[in-house]
């Protein structure tokens, strides 16, 4: 049986480089003096790479350079390549040099800090302590992103429908919305909040990822009629607001792990109750056999809390 690597494309990644960087800079010169080759050397590599797709890339002519409409499809898959080969490289790299066991990247959006810190990377430390451990902060939508393209190893988000069906994922624990209210305000006596309460109020939410996609999904189920007046891209932001007497802010439980202000009380909503599924997802790519235990260790030490 042949191997599967003997399938592969003729194309180098050094090719697959000429392509992605004619794509951002648009002019062969400036291309092939960026790169340090000649330009019949970059024409030779563009035209290997039509041979290979089967199709047209590039349209150029005296003054310009543009995509075709397939080079335009094929640019992310190409970037997705060099950004993987960039990190295994990285890590082999790292290897070779300090004899470490490589980087292992976790993501994370910034509400589920509160399940890893600070605990969990002093338990992974102890496991493998020749293992170097990054943590990167993005929004959900980022988070996804940098898993499908190789960016990081693994993350800690939300689903939602805009998570690929191809990532695998692992549920770890439902988080609530709440609704975060001033004080003095006649609702902060309540212990239970339901949504209709709110329509007479401005409201403030984070103005990207599934958060605001998912309220908006049920003030439209429930025909509510919210009015969404502040949307704020830090939680600082959201609690001033709060402070203010100026909005009630809604957001999921999770945020409000470590609130310590007497000001601002935690009210649950209801009817109906609205909560997103917190997991632990990775790309459908096998890993190397360290990262994989780390992703084993986290998974248990995660749903284990």
């Amino acid at each position: 049986m042949m191997e599967p690597w003997r399938r592969l494309p003729a194309l180098s990644l050094k090719q697959l480089q000429y392509f992605v960087t004619l794509a951002q800079l648009r002019h062969f010169t400036d291309t092939a003096s960026r790169l340090a080759i000649s330009q019949p050397a970059l024409s030779s590599a563009l035209r290997q790479i039509e041979i290979v797709l089967g199709g047209k890339l590039v349209n150029r002519t005296a003054s310009s350079v543009s995509l075709t409409e397939l080079g335009v499809a094929i640019l992310p898959h190409a970037q997705r390549v060099l950004s993987v080969a960039q990190r295994a490289f990285e890590d082999m790299q790292q290897i070779v040099d300090a004899g470490g066991d490589g980087t292992l990247r976790i993501g994370l959006v910034p509400s589920v800090s509160s399940l890893l810190f600070p605990s969990v990377p002093e338990k992974l430390a102890q496991a493998f302590p020749r293992v170097k451990l990054e943590f990167h902060d993005h929004t959900n939508d980022s988070l996804v992103a940098e898993i499908r393209d190789g960016g990081i190893d693994f993350g800690i988000g939300a689903l939602d429908s805009a998570v690929p069906a191809e990532l695998q994922t692992f549920p770890l624990r439902e988080d609530a919305f709440i609704a975060l209210i001033h004080c003095d305000d006649p609702l902060a006596d309540s212990a239970h909040l339901p949504w209709k309460q709110l329509v007479s109020r401005d409201i403030a939410v984070f103005s990207r990822g599934n958060v605001p996609r998912l309220v908006s999904a049920l003030v439209e189920s429930q025909r509510l009629t919210l009015r969404l007046r502040y949307q704020v891209d830090y939680i600082e932001t959201l609690y001033g607001l709060v402070r203010s007497r100026l909005a009630v802010a809604i957001l999921p439980q999770l945020y409000t792990t470590h609130l310590c202000d007497p000001q601002l009380k935690v009210v649950q909503l209801q009817q109906p109750a609205l909560a997103r599924t917190v997991a632990l997802m990775r790309s459908p790519q096998p890993l190397a056999p360290q990262p994989e235990a780390c992703f084993q260790l986290l998974l248990s030490i995660l749903r284990g809390q």
